[in-house]
């Protein structure tokens, strides 16, 4: 009888078979995340009508936005694909998401008026985003040119859950109609954003206050989000205008 000659098998490693997940993948599990937010936004306000919720889904989005960016700087990740596919969720979430949600919320009284001042949102948001990836140079940033999308779209969010909060059934539409004006344009302005400030009690001690003022907003945050999360997004947004002004004003002094 003859015998069979067996031979070693050689270690998944050799073979080719690498079970090495890449790094890469773990920061875009935040950027689908990310999408799936905006997406399930669109589909609470358009066939629940539940439109809180819906903002809530935005201001969701805009948290795994951020953490994204953390991990893909935490792994050493970054890559041109996770720009680019970040920049995709980015026009569902913070594009789409908040002009179907101000259009079901008041826009949709004005007709064909209506549609084309709630798209505004995605309109300037796809602009903004095309722009951020043509002059990105570095993942690292100093400061943001223009509004961030995020923060744009959760102007509408969170003024949704806090007029529904505390004035229910009442919309104020010029109000809404003007935030709708002054986000969009601050989104492809050349206003200046700074960045959220990083947490470290190892620092001088300026920027341990900072970091004691930053975790006590976010504990009040976290605490009272309906009251709260609309006043922080308008004094993020205000900022860059006051700090804009400011510096015109310097200039045209000297």
């Amino acid at each position: 009888m003859k015998k069979i000659k067996l031979r070693p098998v050689k270690p998944l490693s050799e073979s080719g078979f690498n079970l090495k997940i890449s790094k890469s993948i773990v920061p875009n599990f935040f950027t689908i995340a990310n999408m799936f937010s905006g997406y399930m936004s669109v589909i609470f306000a358009v066939f629940h009508r539940d439109l809180v919720m819906a903002s809530w889904m935005i201001v969701l989005a805009a948290f795994l936005d951020a953490m994204d960016g953390k991990v893909a700087r935490m792994t050493h990740s970054s890559s041109k694909f996770g720009v680019e596919y970040d920049s995709l969720a980015d026009v569902i979430s913070f594009g789409l998401a908040p002009s179907v949600l101000i259009y079901t919320y008041y826009f949709y009284q004005l007709k064909t008026v209506g549609i084309f001042m709630s798209f505004f949102p995605l309109l300037f948001g796809g602009i903004r985003l095309a722009r951020f990836n043509v002059q990105l140079e570095s993942t690292e940033k100093s400061h943001f040119i223009g509004l961030p999308s995020p923060a744009a779209a959760n102007v509408f969010a969170t003024y949704i859950i806090f007029m529904n909060y505390y004035f229910p059934g009442l919309i104020l539409s010029k109000v809404l109609i003007i935030f709708t004006f002054l986000v969009s344009v601050l989104m492809v302005s050349t206003i200046h954003y700074e960045l959220l400030p990083s947490i470290s009690f190892r620092d001088n001690w300026q920027k341990k206050v900072t970091s004691f003022l930053y975790v006590m907003a976010i504990i009040f945050l976290i605490l009272f989000p309906k009251t709260l999360f609309f006043p922080y997004i308008m004094l993020y947004v205000l900022s860059g205008l006051v700090r804009y002004i400011f510096a015109w004003n310097r200039s045209e002094g000297d």
